[in-house]
């Protein structure tokens, strides 16, 4: 390192320093207006909350002003640590831990550190409980199904029968000339050979389908059978609707058509599938 590396790196220290203690002790002085003049809600001073964010918009404002960039709000730490540590032990150490204390201690870190705590409780927390509920679900449906089973085989003694949906057979021939009788053009290409056409936009159509897990368990060819005939009626369904949306618009034609498949819901319990593509008019 160089003397002008390493004065210039003395330099950012010095300013960043700087930057802190005047956020620092802008976080101490509104810390300090609360408790004057006891601005508090059910015995929680305000000061507690207000305090590291003031330090941190001080520092954030200044340190974008003479650095030039974020250098993260270090004086909302150093406040929430002396704020705490004045609140809860200092000035009362026998308050204990109970609902309150837990609960401003929480918000304290909310106003300290917003986006780590919003992530933590958004994410990780949603995350958490969403996986969990999926687990749940899924040894819920296995015990119960195991169960049933059991019962029809040794008490009944007959065959597991699962109540489902009755599913039509899917019938391609009458598929394909439902299709046909649109009076519509289905392009998958961007290559319409050259003829005159008028651009209408992107347009969008989504089938949701409910996918019966019970079945899988039990009778697994079935359950593929069933599956696949609701998913080429879901098709031919988004194909409708995409057409209609493209016709209420006044085209007669889709180019670059994509059709997408996919898992959704909790645990996956649902089908999704997409249809999109350009809608033109053809003259």
């Amino acid at each position: 390192m160089n003397f002008r590396e390493r004065e210039v790196k003395i330099t950012y220290l010095r300013e960043a320093i700087l930057c802190i203690a005047v956020g620092t002790a802008v976080g101490l002085v509104i810390y300090g207006f609360f408790l004057h003049f006891n601005i508090a809600i059910f015995g929680w001073n305000l000061g507690l909350i207000f305090a590291p964010l003031g330090a941190g918009y001080a520092e954030t404002v200044l340190a974008n002003r003479i650095i030039g960039e974020n250098i993260g709000a270090i004086s909302a730490f150093i406040l929430f640590i002396d704020t705490t540590f004045y609140s809860f032990i200092l000035k009362n150490p026998t308050l204990g831990v109970n609902v309150l204390t837990i609960g401003s201690i929480a918000v304290i870190l909310q106003a300290a550190f917003p986006t780590l705590i919003n992530y933590i409780i958004l994410v990780g927390g949603l995350g958490t409980l969403s996986y969990f509920l999926g687990i749940f679900k899924r040894i819920h449906s296995y015990i119960k199904n195991n169960l049933e089973y059991i019962y029809y085989k040794h008490v009944l003694k007959k065959p597991y029968e699962v109540e489902i949906e009755t599913v039509p057979i899917f019938d391609e021939t009458a598929s394909n000339i439902k299709i046909n009788n649109l009076d519509f053009y289905f392009i998958t290409s961007t290559d319409i050979l050259d003829r005159h056409h008028t651009n209408l936009g992107q347009f969008h159509a989504t089938v949701i389908v409910e996918r019966d897990k019970r079945l899988i368990h039990t009778n697994p060819d079935m359950a593929e059978r069933t599956v696949l005939n609701k998913l080429k009626q879901a098709k031919d369904d988004c194909l409708i609707e995409l057409t209609e949306c493209i016709k209420a618009a006044g085209g007669n034609c889709v180019v670059d058509l994509e059709i997408q498949y996919g898992l959704i819901g909790l645990g996956g319990d649902h089908f999704q599938v997409n249809a999109m593509g350009m809608g033109i008019y053809l003259n």
